[in-house]
């Protein structure tokens, strides 16, 4: 039986075997055995259809941490869950940063609510986001290694982007914020 969440597990399963550009209604339909005018009455178009595939490969983050415990605890680990989110599925990069909308809102109206400026939330939201995507871009396999002109020890470790070094940054990110938080 065709739904939604068939539709998006496969279409996922297409980009992260054959790349997004593999993505078409037609080519998904086909897989799924159906014709392409069967998908438009579980999914309004293709950019409903790319905003599922995101929020199905989303599913797989796990966060533990309590979102009403320690507010940087969390947030690093969300965003370090996105970061493996995005090396599991290397071929979402392109769309990571652009389709965050609804995650988007719900992540500025917690920062807000715990005592945030929109501004600061803002910049915080923009910050983590750029962080966890560019370390997921940089350290994808398919990522060019090395760095030219460098002698072979140092482009070696300039090619390593380490999750570590990802969780230290979004730490320094984070506390750089401690202070302009309003108390509750």
């Amino acid at each position: 039986m065709l739904t939604p969440d068939l539709i998006f597990e496969r279409a996922l399963e297409i980009i992260d075997a054959e790349g997004l550009g593999a993505l078409s209604m037609r080519r998904l339909a086909s897989s799924l055995g159906v014709e392409a005018a069967s998908l438009y009455h579980h999914i309004r178009d293709k950019q409903a259809l790319l905003d599922g595939v995101i929020g199905r490969a989303r599913s797989e983050m796990v966060v533990t941490a309590d979102p009403m415990g320690d507010w940087k605890t969390f947030l690093e680990e969300v965003f370090l869950e996105y970061r493996r989110m995005l090396v599991a599925h290397p071929n979402l990069l392109d769309l990571a940063g652009w389709r965050l909308e609804n995650n988007m809102e719900d992540g500025l109206a917690y920062l807000v609510g715990i005592g945030f400026s929109l501004d600061d939330a803002v910049e915080m939201m923009q910050s983590l986001v750029a962080l966890a995507v560019g370390f997921a871009m940089f350290g994808a396999e398919e990522a060019p290694k090395g760095e030219r002109g460098l002698p072979p020890e140092m482009a070696a470790r300039m090619s390593d982007w380490r999750e570590e070094t990802c969780a230290r940054t979004a730490r320094l990110i984070l506390e750089s914020y401690e202070g302009s938080r309003r108390a509750g």
